[in-house]
């Protein structure tokens, strides 16, 4: 019922705000956040003045989306790219950005981290492939963004061997006009930590840590920050349980308002200014909208999955990927066209059944855990998601 009356409200917000076209006016004054709408991955840009930042790169296979957004709102440099932690729906854009034509000034990570070696960490091979060198940071730095804008690095503070979320790159950005906590995957263990430090104070927008699940964004933490609205990177049919219900009903509880990526078309659009939050539901001009009526379905036993046309146009499936959150494996759909009413089998070495696409693998779905199906579309937007019907 409350993630009803969530998707109500932003529906009602997006009303009130306008639904906004990719590059609406502000002064220039103004901080915006987008924040892409590409399942549950973490990717967002932040324009203030003549500068951008980019915190996070979302998925590999969502790099498509990441291109389209730097050139909606005419991003040919970032002034800075953060990547908060090493997991795969953070830093997997990292390396087609890098060997993209976009300039970046330096590469951000923090000093602290657990599950990678330094040599491999995705930030460091980003900055590489430019023969640059990331830039290493630690709590209380600062990196100045124009005359009166920053970023202040808050934690992590010491390393957490448990999980690497705990060891989330923790930024606050401020100007005259606004402040913003970005928390990336952190949990309590690190909020707590923070916390005893003294390092949290009110800020006017929250990106909700850890995509909105149970074991993040605590009454100690909104008691600090107190937000007045806050964004969750998510999408509940990758994970069933985000948006949590407790952190929303904590969020409810301090008039917060909150708003979900997986309810806006292309992107959320946060503007801060004049001490007010404006929000627009952003969907990309000159791309066609994503598609509905598209459904998956895999079979572990034959080790294949459908993909399903139920609506009334043809789908060009030139430039679709399909991928397996368990394996963390992808594939490029090969170029062709489903019509409607459609099906469409890929299948891997082990099927033997008949199929219209292989997966050059010998086994795919996973036969004793949940494993996620995802489909891009050429615009790295997902568009249909079904699991093997196995619960861990």
């Amino acid at each position: 019922m409350k993630k009803r009356l969530i998707c109500y409200f932003l529906l009602l917000c997006f009303l009130l705000s306008g639904c906004g076209a990719a590059n609406s006016e502000s002064r220039e004054d103004a901080v915006r956040l987008l924040c892409l709408n590409i399942g549950k991955a973490d990717c967002m840009l932040l324009l203030y003045r003549d500068s951008a930042y980019l915190i996070d790169a979302g998925y590999e296979q969502t790099w498509p989306a990441l291109q389209t957004a730097l050139a909606q709102y005419s991003v040919t440099k970032l002034n800075g790219v953060f990547l908060t932690h090493c997991h795969e729906d953070h830093q997997g854009g990292l390396m087609p950005l890098a060997e993209s034509d976009v300039a970046v000034d330096a590469w951000y990570a923090a000093r602290i981290f657990y599950d990678q070696k330094e040599s491999k960490h995705p930030a460091k091979l980003a900055a590489a492939q430019r023969g640059q060198e990331v830039v290493w940071l630690d709590a209380g730095m600062e990196i100045a963004v124009g005359d009166d804008g920053r970023f202040t690095v808050l934690g992590p503070l010491t390393v957490n061997t448990d999980n690497e979320n705990n060891n989330s790159l923790v930024l606050r950005f401020d100007s005259p006009e606004s402040s913003i906590l970005l928390t990336g995957d952190m949990k309590e263990d690190e909020e707590f930590e923070l916390l005893d430090a003294g390092l949290l104070s009110p800020c006017d927008l929250l990106k909700v840590g850890h995509h909105g699940d149970n074991n993040a964004t605590s009454k100690a933490l909104l008691e600090a920050v107190r937000p007045k609205a806050a964004v969750i990177l998510t999408s509940t049919a990758e994970e069933p349980d985000t948006p949590a219900e407790s952190p929303l009903r904590r969020l409810d509880r301090i008039g917060c308002a909150v708003y979900v990526s997986q309810e806006a078309r292309d992107a959320l659009l946060f503007t801060l200014q004049d001490g007010e939050i404006s929000v627009e539901d952003v969907s990309w001009q000159g791309v066609p909208e994503r598609a509905e009526g598209i459904r998956l379905a895999i079979d572990t036993a034959r080790d294949t999955v459908t993909i399903f046309n139920e609506n009334a146009s043809p789908l060009p499936l030139n430039g679709f990927a399909l991928y397996s959150t368990k394996g963390n494996e992808l594939m490029e759909l090969p170029d062709g066209t489903l019509q409607p009413g459609g099906q469409y089998v890929i299948g891997t070495d082990e099927s033997t059944v008949s199929i219209d696409a292989r997966w050059r693998k010998k086994r795919v779905w996973n036969l004793a855990n949940t494993d996620i199906g995802i489909l891009y579309d050429a615009y790295g937007r997902p568009i249909a998601v079904a699991d093997n019907g196995i619960q861990d």
